[in-house]
């Protein structure tokens, strides 16, 4: 894993690791889990593939030079304007929609939302990476609304 990609990696563990209302767990295929301590509102929906289904919130996926959020929150909690604003202060990431393959070489993030529950996927690569701020206030403010919904 690149030098970069560890150091933006322990700074949004930093952040999750300090909410009260998830915990992280390391997961067999080298992501990181994002557990509510109560199952989560849609867990009835989930297929029940594994035991952290009906806490998953979403997972942090360490890449070699770049870092993926996954994260589930309950429909209609949060607009993708919202999102936006916090996700991409800076205009510098692409917006793909759910239907749209991304891109494999550019950072991006795109917003789903369906009946059950919304998601956020957001991949950044080295160059924004590098510049990307996890301790922004807005952003844990955001990471804190999302994993609080979990009560």
């Amino acid at each position: 894993m690149d030098k970069l990609v560890e150091e933006q990696l322990k700074e949004i563990l930093d952040v999750f690791e300090s909410l009260p209302d998830c915990r992280i767990e390391k997961s067999t295929d080298d992501r990181l889990l994002i557990a509510s301590y109560k199952p989560v509102p849609w867990s009835g929906s989930l297929e029940k593939r594994d035991t952290e289904s009906a806490h998953k919130i979403g997972y942090i996926n360490p890449h070699k030079a770049a870092l993926g959020l996954y994260i589930d929150f309950p429909h209609d909690f949060l607009e993708f304007e919202e999102l936006e604003k916090i996700i991409d202060p800076e205009a510098t990431l692409t917006y793909y929609p759910p239907e749209t393959k991304a891109t494999t070489v550019k950072s991006w993030w795109r917003f789903r939302s369906d009946d059950k529950f919304d998601s956020l996927h957001m991949v950044l690569r080295k160059t924004e990476l590098a510049y990307y701020d996890f301790k922004r206030e807005d952003w844990i403010e955001l990471m804190q609304q999302i994993t609080g919904v979990h009560k």
